[in-house]
């Protein structure tokens, strides 16, 4: 056999000894467990970065072995991951390329006001950065807000990507802004012959908010409140009263707030206040858009979660003696 033809066989030999045993090597680290049990691959990572964070102790020369062998999870994707105990390097690697991240989540509970959600927002460990936030007043909000309460909707979000403290309150807002506009778009004639905007429908579902954890009452409720506008009627609703006096109430409403002048005090003033007085879900958004309007113009607690309805200021005086004084 000529030497050059023994010289290329030895070669390819040698070569496939090479292949065998790189393979042999990195199936070896299909049992190696990683070294973390969580791990974030922010934008912009490479695979080597990630192989890296799995392996520490393995070289550029051995991670690029990796991917020669196994080219298609050199492509990797951002998110915060978490491994099982027995997760290996390999099998965690297999996960990230994926993009099997971890679901982060923050629920906004409706009714809740715009300063407790930056403080529920400021004080999520998942949301990068910090809000810009200036007096109180979240920066981000476009001009054509005159306040920023009832500018976020009550809902659940969710996300595996990083995502920053003020991306999530704009993902809120335009989810606020987004199920407003079509709420309007397709609400009934009386509600838009009675509201001027969607805002003032925002405004009174903000109410209707406060009056109700019952999402059954909701159309009924807003039907009421509807019903007074109509009849040139004050809202007279204490949440407005509660909101309009800021800090200074301290759980007990009195006569005296009610006799109080303020812009939110709807015992004093006619129509509805200026501005939203909560965060508010997509039903109190769908209840105002589409109310029971059935000529009520009273509710009041019947002491176990609902509310009693009446048409008449006498029949309402009746309830308020049978379930507020227990006469």
């Amino acid at each position: 056999m000529p030497a050059l033809v023994r010289l290329g066989l030895f070669g390819l030999f040698a070569v496939s000894c090479l292949v065998v045993m790189g393979r042999l090597w990195v199936e070896s680290l299909r049992s190696q467990p990683a070294a973390v049990k969580t791990l974030t691959v922010p934008a912009g990572s490479t695979a080597s970065d990630v192989l890296k964070g799995l392996h520490p102790s393995l070289s550029a020369r051995e991670r690029a072995l990796v991917f020669s062998l196994y080219p298609e999870l050199t492509h990797v994707q951002q998110g915060k991951y978490a491994f099982a105990h027995h997760a290996t390097v390999l099998s965690a690697l297999e996960k990230i390329h994926r993009g099997d991240a971890m679901i982060e989540r923050i629920t906004i509970p409706e009714g809740i006001t715009a300063s407790t959600l930056f403080a529920r927002v400021s004080a999520h460990d998942a949301l990068g950065g910090e809000l810009t936030l200036s007096d109180g007043v979240w920066e981000g909000l476009s001009d054509s807000w005159s306040s920023h309460e009832g500018a976020f909707l009550a809902e659940t979000y969710l996300w595996q990507q990083d995502l920053s403290k003020d991306a999530l309150l704009d993902k809120a807002h335009q989810a606020l802004v987004e199920t407003l506009e079509l709420a309007w778009i397709h609400a009934d004639p009386t509600v838009k012959s009675l509201l001027k905007s969607p805002y003032e429908l925002l405004i009174l579902a903000s109410i209707v908010e406060k009056e109700t954890a019952l999402a059954v009452e909701r159309p009924r409720i807003a039907g009421v409140f509807l019903e007074r506008l109509k009849r040139k009627m004050r809202l007279q609703t204490d949440p407005t009263v509660i909101y309009g006096l800021g800090e200074r109430f301290d759980g007990n409403l009195t006569r005296q707030h009610l006799r109080e002048k303020t812009p939110y005090n709807t015992y004093r003033i006619s129509g509805l206040p200026p501005t939203p007085i909560a965060l508010v879900g997509p039903d109190a958004i769908g209840a105002v858009a589409h109310p029971e309007i059935t000529g009520e113009l009273y509710f009041v607690a019947d002491g176990s979660g609902g509310h009693v309805f009446s048409r008449t200021l006498e029949a309402h005086n009746a309830n308020v003696r049978k379930y507020q004084l227990k006469r």
